[in-house]
């Protein structure tokens, strides 16, 4: 945890009130990472093939007074929160770099082995689906009560950017720094 963060956010947050956050939609998530990189707890991790997302490609900064050196560094003050960087950053593209299963998915952690998904495809006891018995009629999603059966799309949406809600302090700063905000 960054202490020095954390005391930042408890000082700017003092007259909020603390609930929680927004429900992210990971369709319109860039990437930037300026949620990972504010969090004082450390509780947001992005999906990267890459060590660094950032190609550092300066179109941003060709287009925006606001953005200093690059995509991390925004002088708030002049910031218009226009979102023309978002529309010339090429980090989008990255969402495609990660690996679609062909069948939807178990989430072991969640399934209980209830059978109600029964399907000759499913294998309950290793929790795993037989992608040449599959259907991809997604019964199997629409029938488990624990939401422990996702779909591909799905599956990629929750591997690109994860909350750790333990560890989340609802502080909303991810909220505040984010470029998509509504």
């Amino acid at each position: 945890m960054k202490i020095s963060s954390l005391i930042k956010c408890l000082f700017l947050n003092v007259d909020k009130k603390y609930s929680k956050t927004k429900e992210l939609d990971i369709n319109e998530c860039i990437g930037c990472g300026l949620c990972t990189k504010h969090c004082p707890t450390e509780a947001i991790k992005i999906f990267k093939f890459r060590n660094i997302i950032c190609e550092h490609c300066g179109v941003c900064l060709d287009i925006c007074d606001a953005i200093i050196g690059n995509r991390f560094s925004i002088d708030e003050s002049k910031c218009k929160k226009c979102g023309i960087c978002l529309l010339f950053c090429s980090i989008p593209v990255i969402k495609n770099n990660v690996p679609k299963p062909k069948t939807p998915i178990i989430l072991e952690y969640k399934c209980n082995e209830c059978g109600l998904c029964s399907c000759e495809a499913i294998d309950l006891k290793n929790k795993k689906i037989d992608e040449n018995k599959c259907k991809f009629c997604l019964e199997c999603v629409k029938k488990c009560p624990l939401k422990a059966i996702i779909t591909p799309e799905e599956y990629v949406k929750s591997m690109f950017i994860k909350v750790d809600v333990e560890s989340c302090i609802f502080c909303r700063m991810c909220e505040e720094v984010c470029p998509i905000k509504k």
